[in-house]
């Protein structure tokens, strides 16, 4: 059920070994099982990264199997851990017997999967240290085939019995935070809502643009859609709300891959706009992108968050979204700082996206200061604080 496709490590990487570790120093552990693209898997680097700044403890990144686009985009002083299973199911004894031998001060999942089965080696290792489960996108009840209502039904069930037997459960968003109420995962006590920390180091970048994609032409406005080509991110809707627009001086780009691809490309030749329309897959700098996009668009049916909408108001480029379950509605501040539309509403989204591209929402230096809110230093030492229960160390800027 818990299927991860891993790939080879890396230089620096080592296995999972016995050692002692003095009880001053117990490291601080973040558990997810790798680093391919995708939005949680950037939350953990970016926290990562951040937490190096504030503490003198070592940052451990234990991953199921140290693989992804993103592992390059850790600094050198965290220390990646890798338990070498195929699957995080299979992982959970190794998992164990490293919260056994290194002791960590505290261990920090993230997904309700890997947050399942980090809860079951904790116990299994006799509960060494504070537990802290992180959610990363709103809880939902069963839906689609009798197979995955059943497979649903059976996380929900567990995420029921062991959520509540944790230290501390943090939600990134306050959508999140009462979706797990609904569900019945955190009643008998308050979760602590922590945003996303987006906004790590800025990357180097050239003032050329090179496009991701063939066929880009610097003349035509550039609209950016960004995320996995998986039925939530309402991308079927964005084709067809794309093919409603009058002007024809546009092109769309979708960064991202996923099973939906195939199927998303014939829509476009169906709508006539194959030629008007990009899939470059995964792209590992969106930003550069964005930089040089008139519009970005979220047609998303639900978010835990959003990061890529607060790397778009980061650039300052003009917004669109939908008005989805979880953070979009707070994070462009009731509609302030961009365009808000119905879910599944191809005519309302064209509306919005052909008013934006002309009168967009708020100015571009209230967009920047709102994804300042994101960024990594602070919100890692809000983790630090609040959910891991440490100090930020004497040594290390408390700014």
């Amino acid at each position: 059920m818990f299927l991860i496709f891993m790939g080879s490590g890396l230089k620096r990487i080592r296995s999972i070994r016995n050692v002692t570790v003095d009880n001053s120093t117990r490291p601080i552990a973040l558990f997810i099982p790798a680093l391919n693209g995708g939005g949680a898997q950037r939350v953990i680097v970016n926290l990562a990264n951040g937490l190096v700044d504030l503490s003198e403890r070592p940052v451990h990144l234990v991953l199921v199997r140290a693989e992804g686009e993103f592992l390059d985009d850790l600094r050198p002083e965290v220390d990646i851990r890798s338990l070498d299973k195929k699957r995080t199911l299979a992982a959970i004894p190794a998992l164990a017997n490293y919260l056994r031998s290194e002791r960590p001060a505290v261990l920090m999942a993230r997904m309700s999967y890997v947050n399942i089965a980090g809860s079951i080696a904790w116990m299994m290792a006799g509960r060494p240290c504070r537990l802290v489960l992180s959610e990363a996108t709103v809880v939902r009840a069963p839906e689609g085939s009798r197979f995955q209502r059943i497979r649903q039904a059976l996380v929900l069930k567990t995420m029921r019995a062991i959520y509540p037997r944790s230290d501390c459960v943090v939600a990134n968003s306050e959508a999140t935070a009462q979706s797990m109420a609904v569900h019945g995962m955190v009643s008998d006590y308050p979760t602590l809502v922590i945003a996303n920390p987006v906004l790590g180091s800025e990357a180097d970048r050239s003032n050329d643009f090179s496009s991701p994609f063939g066929g880009f032409r610097s003349d035509r406005k550039l609209i950016c859609a960004i995320g996995r080509l998986a039925e939530l991110k309402g991308f079927d809707c964005l084709l067809e709300a794309f093919s409603k627009l009058d002007s024809q001086e546009a092109d769309l780009v979708i960064l991202g891959e996923g099973p939906l691809r195939g199927k998303l490309q014939e829509q476009a030749r169906e709508l006539g706009i194959g030629e008007r329309v990009h899939f470059p897959g995964f792209v590992i700098d969106p930003m550069h992108v964005l930089e040089h996009s008139s519009l970005f668009v979220l047609s998303s049916r639900w978010e835990g968050f959003g990061n890529v909408l607060v790397e778009a108001l980061a650039t300052g480029v003009p917004v669109v979204s939908t008005d989805c379950p979880g953070a979009p509605r707070a994070l462009l501040r009731d509609g302030a700082l961009g365009h808000l539309v119905p879910v599944d509403e191809p005519d309302a989204l064209a509306e919005a996206i052909t008013e934006a591209l002309h009168s967009p929402r708020g100015t571009r230096e209230a967009r920047q200061e709102r994804a300042r809110d994101f960024a990594a230093p602070a919100i890692a030492r809000q983790y630090l604080e609040e959910a891991f229960g440490l100090e930020v160390s004497p040594s290390r800027p408390r700014s």
